[in-house]
This record gives structure tokens, sequence and C-alpha cells, in this order.
């Protein structure tokens, strides 16, 4: 059976504000999109006019329509060409004279692209929490690091490094020793739960580049990460999202999102105000690591069987990738 290519999963481009009636370039797996909006709907193309290869997103958005900086070509949301300014009127416009088009959707507050049919499932948020009335969420802002999107995903679900790289942050309550936990396999990727005695953080993974972390008050008056607060409550969840977009080989743009079903009324700042620093600790170690892409034959790095369980069973699952298309697994 053939294996399962990375084009055919679902991976954000840019925020919902991040594309408008101007066209833009975006690039995803390190081919070049354009992306603008068109009516109530989102449109992405190859950033490539048919007729002499000119940049799309150089061009302008007329009557819904994208127009080639070049000849002035036209194409609609679907890609159809509707007009070509040096064709006498009547003229038929070739079949063939047709924009790149590639499955779009706007959900999450970003733009999502599927570079390959047939696409896989669409991601889903853990709770519902964008349609469930008991959470609200927060996007806090994107991330520019230079790595690969799996080596960012396997230090997101990595808790193990916590009590090394982020004191006073979001270490584990009860120290660096980690206990046994069980990591299963799901129709979408993994999830696996650790209980440090005051938080359980249930981790929800999605093939390719998604983690949710789900983090629920088990035991109050023992908080040692940021995102508590004093009055928190038993059964307060705060779920910390984050999604890699594979931009190019060594660039990953990631999206972080906050959900939390208590203090609704409370300044958002207090959940998110802690993220910045902690990216960044992470990032000038992942920015080192070597090889960039993480090694999928688990022989090929050194692994321990407790700390690393979850981080072993996703690269088995990125196995069964098809790598011949995707670079970002070599």
């Amino acid at each position: 059976m053939k294996a399962v290519s990375l084009k055919s999963f679902w991976h954000p481009i840019a925020t919902s504000a991040e594309v408008s009636t101007k066209p833009r370039q975006f690039v995803l797996l390190g081919e070049k999109l354009v992306a603008f909006r068109s009516g109530d709907e989102v449109a992405v193309f190859a950033d490539l006019c048919i007729h002499r290869g000119a940049a799309l997103s150089g061009g302008t958005v007329s009557n819904g329509n994208i127009v080639c900086p070049y000849h002035g070509w036209a194409y609609d949301k679907s890609g159809t060409c509707v007009h070509i300014p040096s064709l006498p009127a009547g003229m038929p416009i070739p079949a063939k004279a047709r924009a790149l088009p590639y499955e779009a959707r706007e959900a999450y507050g970003l733009i999502w692209v599927c570079l390959s049919s047939p696409a896989q499932s669409f991601p889903e948020w853990p709770e519902n929490a964008w349609n469930n009335p008991g959470y609200k969420v927060n996007f806090v802002k994107a991330y520019e690091w230079k790595t690969s999107a799996g080596r960012v995903v396997e230090n997101a679900m990595d808790f193990s490094h916590f009590n090394i790289v982020h004191v006073g942050y979001t270490e584990l309550a009860d120290g660096p020793v980690v206990k046994p936990y069980e990591v299963n396999r799901t129709e979408r990727g993994l999830r696996y739960a650790y209980d440090d005695g005051h938080l359980l953080r249930e981790y929800t993974v999605d093939v390719t580049f998604i983690v949710h972390d789900r983090k629920s008050v088990v035991k109050v008056g023992t908080a040692v990460t940021w995102s508590d607060r004093p009055d928190s409550k038993t059964g307060d969840a705060t779920i910390l999202t984050f999604i890699a977009s594979p931009v190019q080989d060594m660039e990953t743009r990631i999206y972080v999102f906050v959900s939390r079903n208590h203090s609704l009324d409370k300044d958002d700042e207090g959940f998110t105000g802690g993220f910045d620093a902690i990216m960044d600790q992470d990032r000038v170690i992942v920015e080192t690591q070597r090889p960039e892409q993480i090694p999928i034959e688990v022989k090929e790095e050194l692994h321990l069987r407790v700390p690393d369980a979850a981080g072993i069973m996703y690269r088995r699952a990125l196995r069964e990738i098809d790598k011949a298309e995707a670079f970002a697994l070599p």
C-alpha cells in the first residue's frame, strides 16, 4: 500500500488577518503559494501564472478575480481564466488557461492548505474548545524557528526537559524523574497523559505537526507553572496548542494558542504572557539540534524507554508517511 504523502495533510500558511483582497505570497513545504480573498472565500493557488510564469502575488484582485501583473490575465477563485486583455472580444479563452488551485479552508483563525488529494481529515480541537461556551481560546502569536517542523513538534511533546530548560515556568511539580506512562496510537496520531501530582497533562498529537497539551489541576496549592493562579481550582483546564507549519526544509512557523475553561473574566495576558520566554528557551536549543530533521529510524539516536516513550511512538508514526514527497522527512 502506498504511503500517505505529507502534502495530503492540512497545514496552516497564515493567520486569517494576514490574508486579504491584496494577493500575498506564502510558502509551504518549499512551494510558493499565493493567497487572496474572493468575496467571502479564501483562494490559494501556486504563485505562478500559467502564461509566462509571473508571480500572481505581484498582481491585484478585481471583482474577486486575481489579475496577473505581467499580461493582465484574470483568474477566478476556482483558477479558471476569465479574461485575457490581448484577445479580441468574443475570442474563446483556451481551456488550459488555468491557475493551479489548492484546497484551502479558513478555520481556528488560520488559513489551511492541502497540497495533494485526497486530503486527510481536517484537524480538530480538544473539547471542541472553539465552539464550546465553557472555553475561551486565545491566539498567542506565530513564532519563526530555523529548524524542521518535526523537531518543533517533538520538543512540544516532551515534558522531560521542563525541569532543566523551563525552571520557574512549567517544570514538573514532583521533580525531573519521569514515571512510567502509557502512549496510545489513535486514528489521528497519539494520546498520552502524565500526572505530576499538581497537574494532569493530557497530550493529543495529530500527525503530522500538531500538539495539544491539556493541563488540568488535580491538586491545588502546589502550583509551579507560569499559567497557574493562586485561585486555581481542581478541574481547571488550560490547553496549550502548538501547530508547526513546515515552510521550508529548515524553516518552521509555529502558531500557538491557549484555551481555558476557567477565569473567563480575567485578563488573557495572565495566561499567555509567559510564552515569549518559554518559546525562546526552547528555540535556542532546538535550532542547534543535529540532524535538523528528526531521524525516524529509532536506532539513529539514543532513547530512554520511559522518558522518550512518546517521542519513539511519534517517530514510528512518521515512518508511515511518504518520504519521497516530503523533504521534512528525509
